[in-house]
């Protein structure tokens, strides 16, 4: 207990004190807190604050404009690398680059018109494309994806309105045939019928006709009236296609 008294109560000299606390380090003035923040003079400090260092930053460029260190090669041409997850990179010389760039340019309407009309190209015309990665669809051709979409609408109610003006003009021709004498001709009628009931226009046509009324009952008797296998599957057919329309 005395040697601990002692102990304390004895002053040490100020060489002999050290202190490990933040607080009794010397504080530094703000010049040399703002070189430490920069970087400078801190040895294996290779970083900076990015402020200084932001006024040389530049984008990546196409052409090879303006990035020497990741674009030139040893031979002199320009490294192209496109970027993206699918890691495509070829080598091409300034003037290629510029070559491609002037053709893409002069073909810019060609292609614009292969993505949306592509009818209207002369046959054997190539155009260049620009699609690297087939499963991914350039803008252009995103673009002309609701004109294809409007083209094939346009198709398809064409061919709706041709096979319905078809089957009406057929209709009072194929009960005539169907009441024919010969079972030949019936048979041949009755798998025009067959062929006319399967789409959807001729069939709506058909149920709308003043004379299905006729044309059923003509089926009815070459079904009754026939042995022959193909007029019996022809007029049986019909009769099926025709019983789901909705007013079948």
């Amino acid at each position: 207990m005395s040697y601990q008294m002692q102990a304390q109560g004895r002053p040490m000299s100020h060489g002999q004190y050290v202190s490990n606390s933040p607080a009794d380090l010397p504080m530094p003035s703000v010049k040399e807190q703002t070189l430490m923040w920069q970087g400078v003079g801190q040895p294996g400090y290779v970083g900076d604050s990015g402020i200084h260092s932001g006024a040389t930053t530049q984008a990546p460029s196409l052409s090879g404009r303006g990035v020497d260190d990741d674009m030139d090669t040893s031979d002199g041409g320009v490294m192209l690398n496109m970027g993206g997850s699918s890691g495509y990179s070829t080598g091409y010389t300034q003037d290629q680059v510029e070559d491609m760039n002037a053709q893409l340019n002069q073909t810019r309407s060609q292609r614009i018109r292969a993505a949306m009309f592509p009818e209207t190209l002369d046959e054997g015309m190539e155009i260049p494309s620009t699609q690297f990665d087939t499963t991914q669809p350039t803008a252009v051709q995103r673009l002309a994806e609701p004109s294809q979409m409007l083209k094939h609408a346009v198709v398809n109610l064409i061919n709706y309105q041709d096979d319905a003006d078809l089957a009406t003009r057929a209709i009072p021709e194929l009960i005539k045939l169907l009441n024919d004498e010969d079972q030949v001709v019936v048979s041949h009628a009755a798998m025009m019928v067959h062929q006319l009931s399967k789409k959807e226009a001729s069939r709506h046509a058909i149920m709308k006709s003043p004379q299905a009324t006729k044309m059923i009952a003509a089926l009815v008797r070459a079904l009754s009236n026939s042995n022959d296998l193909e007029t019996t599957k022809g007029a049986v057919g019909t009769l099926h296609n025709l019983s789901h329309h909705r007013q079948g």
